[in-house]
């Protein structure tokens, strides 16, 4: 079984809307998106965001014509149905991702000085299965962790993704622990967590926003995901309930998808073990019965020399003279005859 394909179906159906039961009495979508506008609100008039950082935010919605338009905060509007992947069910909503996250910025474009302790410092190799891997880390002095820190300052329950290397792999901050990041992560925070971190981890993994992403790389070498592109990504929305039971469902599938991996490498693994140990057997003539009748493999070696000799008094080859004879000898040691040299092998 293609247990990746298997994943990545169970994330393709989640995010339409295909992997649990829509239920007609959860707060639809466009309320959660209301409310996250309103807290962004309040978060400018608390100084805990600058009127520049959501200046881009816009509002999708579908027209009277059944075709999905866009509305920028200058009042102007432009129908965006070409870039709308799949139809979403009643009381979700699309939206983009700068709408819902803030901040969306990347680590320190500075080349870090690193030293044996310290602070942790976390680059796109900590994210590359899905999940943030603290035990391969390294760390950066006082003094720096001190000024990367006072610009950013990630928490429990942000998101980050890898803009490079293993690029759109995303995973949960899962811990409350100081850390910093580099330029090749970056960094998403829900408004409020008022969207579930588990539910947009799962749709930034499904093929349609990781086909998006592939699709905007740019740079030669080693390509890289711009912020631009993260903050444009169109984002299905389900009500917050359906969100809840999605997390839940994707947990138990993914999990047995998970197993099913894992049973398949035992299996291989076991399938490898039983190979070399039957083709063992078979060369120490352990695999089946010997037959007393069977002319004996020294009359074939004989056979195959006489063979050769015929062969080098007709010119068709040359003799090899570093050419050997094995023999087993009368005191039931092993001998090589190599010319007029006789050497004990039974160590080899």
């Amino acid at each position: 079984m293609d247990t990746k394909a298997l994943r990545q179906k169970i994330l393709d159906l989640a995010i339409r809307g295909k992997l649990v039961p829509q239920d007609p009495n959860d707060e639809p979508a466009s309320v959660l998106l209301e409310r996250i506008r309103a807290e962004k609100q309040q978060m400018v008039k608390d100084g805990k965001l600058k009127a520049k950082e959501i200046k881009n935010d816009t509002v999708i919605f579908l027209g009277d014509d059944n075709l999905h338009y866009e509305k920028f905060p200058d009042g102007t509007v432009n129908c965006i149905e070409d870039e709308i992947p799949f139809e979403l069910p009643e009381g979700w909503e699309w939206t983009r991702l700068q709408a819902i996250c803030e901040p969306i910025t990347d680590g320190t474009h500075k080349t870090p000085t690193y030293s044996d302790e310290g602070f942790i410092f976390l680059s796109s190799k900590n994210v590359t299965s899905g999940h943030i891997d603290w035990d391969n880390i390294m760390y950066i002095p006082e003094s720096l962790h001190n000024e990367l820190y006072a610009r950013l300052a990630p928490q429990k329950n942000d998101i980050l993704l890898a803009k490079n290397g293993t690029t759109g792999v995303a995973a949960i901050v899962d811990r409350d622990c100081i850390f910093d990041i580099y330029v090749s992560l970056a960094l998403l925070r829900i408004i409020g967590y008022i969207i579930s971190p588990e539910y947009l981890l799962s749709t930034i993994a499904s093929s349609t926003i990781q086909n998006y992403f592939n699709s905007s790389l740019k740079g030669i070498g080693v390509p890289n995901l711009h912020l631009e592109h993260i903050r444009t990504t169109l984002i299905p929305v389900a009500p917050i309930n359906e969100q809840y039971r999605i997390a839940t469902k994707l947990e138990q599938l993914l999990s047995f998808a998970d197993n099913i991996e894992s049973d398949k490498t035992d299996l291989q693994t076991t399938i490898q073990l039983a190979k070399s140990k039957i083709l063992d057997l078979a060369i120490r003539g352990k695999l089946v019965p010997q037959n007393p009748d069977d002319e004996p493999a020294s009359v074939l070696l004989e056979r195959i020399r006489a063979e050769k000799e015929e062969l080098i008094k007709q010119g068709k080859i040359k003799r090899d003279k570093k050419e050997s004879v094995i023999f087993r000898g009368e005191d039931n040691s092993y001998y090589e005859k190599i010319g007029d040299t006789v050497t004990c092998i039974d160590e080899e």
